[in-house]
């Protein structure tokens, strides 16, 4: 590589660093208690439990959205019953996935 190109991956890495902490500290704060627990993390675990944060509220709104989704459908053929069968997207797994991100970034303490 030439070095022009170290340069712009340089500048590249520091951007996505200052990106990545403006969003870390704004989430935090959003969060509330949570993000206070979170605060107590270490670096690696507070990425942890932020992605993982962030993977249980992404999973859960496309979990929603399916099945808000399938019971439009159902009520508009006209059926009078409504049953939701939740058909496995597997949004249920990113939802597992990021819980455990999650617990697993709180678990990780800072050290002194």
């Amino acid at each position: 590589m030439g070095d022009e190109t170290r340069v712009q991956i340089k500048e590249l890495q520091k951007g996505a660093e200052a990106l990545g902490g403006i969003a870390e500290r704004y989430l935090i704060r959003f969060l509330g208690p949570l993000g206070r627990r979170i605060a107590q993390s270490s670096k690696a675990g507070r990425l942890m439990a932020l992605a993982g944060v962030v993977t249980v509220i992404v999973s859960g709104i496309l979990i929603y959205i399916n099945s808000l989704w399938f019971g439009t459908s159902v009520a508009r053929r006209g059926i009078k019953t409504v049953t939701i069968q939740y058909q496995m997207e597997g949004y249920g797994i990113y939802f597992v996935i990021g819980l455990a991100l999650f617990i697993l970034g709180l678990m990780q303490r800072k050290t002194r």
